[in-house]
């Protein structure tokens, strides 16, 4: 497995590589894309639709919606940015990563908003108060502790990369930590993602659960669980692969050894 990602273990020629690098990049793409379509049609079609905390139930709905629009495709398309644009401006490949983090951030805070006011708004069929305990399954709890190390994350790598900034020792210190867990944690997603979908599918799809069939409901939501799987497959790939890692571009290279050496004879 380490062959697969040594920078000097060449198999295929450079327009092979960046062949294959447009191939993973396209399917990634469209996992991704499927896995937001479905999760929407699921949410829409199967669960009622969508509003707010005047409608608790489908306010639930944008939890699962946002969670796998922010932090599995954006989160996703975040990690890409210095792959894709491996060849643009290093300024502009972080503004973009910063700007798709934050939005991720947003959805996530709306994702989150609607979980808690599903439960503690909830009424019984005669429509009295009926609040649902927060955080007592094993999907909330990881899902929790995901989004704390993600915030954290967004934290550290906003103050330490982009405003106000920290000394390049500094930057260079932190920068392997940043994208391990930046890793690490969009892999944390994917899990956390498929053990929602499980608890949603034993708790509402009763076709499964008391008529033992397959129906379009539960297809439809193994399926978001399938291409949300396909998707992070893709871009671990991608981004794994050192030999797509963004190198500094021509006009960089002298800052790039300056900052280097500098941090050498620290």
């Amino acid at each position: 497995m380490s062959l697969l990602f040594d920078p000097g273990f060449v198999i295929l020629r450079e327009d092979q590589s960046v062949k294959l690098f447009n191939i993973i990049l396209v399917m990634s793409q469209v996992f991704g894309g499927l896995a937001v379509l479905l999760v929407t049609v699921w949410m829409s079609k199967f669960e009622n639709g969508f509003s707010w905390s005047e409608d608790p139930d489908k306010e639930f709905n944008y939890h699962p919606t946002f969670m796998v629009m922010g932090m599995v495709f954006l989160f996703g398309e975040s990690l890409l940015v210095y792959r894709v644009f491996r060849n643009e401006h290093k300024k502009f490949s972080k503004t973009l990563h910063v700007i798709l983090h934050s939005t991720v951030l947003v959805f996530m805070l709306m994702a989150l908003k609607a979980v808690f006011d599903y439960h503690n708004l909830h009424k019984d069929a005669a429509g009295n108060p009926a609040q649902i305990v927060n955080l007592v399954s094993l999907h909330s709890w990881i899902g929790l502790s995901v989004v704390i190390l993600y915030c954290t994350q967004y934290a550290v790598g906003f103050i330490t990369y982009f405003f106000p900034g920290m000394p390049i020792p500094i930057r260079q210190l932190v920068m392997p930590f940043h994208q391990l867990f930046g890793v690490l944690i969009f892999i944390f997603v994917a899990i956390t993602v498929a053990m929602g979908i499980s608890e949603r599918a034993a708790w509402k799809h009763t076709c499964w659960t008391k008529d033992g069939q397959m129906c379009a409901q539960q297809a439809t939501s193994s399926f978001v669980g399938v291409f949300t799987f396909l998707f992070t497959v893709c871009v671990l790939i991608l981004v794994l692969n050192p030999r797509w890692k963004r190198q500094p571009l021509p006009e960089e290279e002298g800052l790039h050894h300056l900052t280097s050496s500098h941090s050498m004879s620290d």
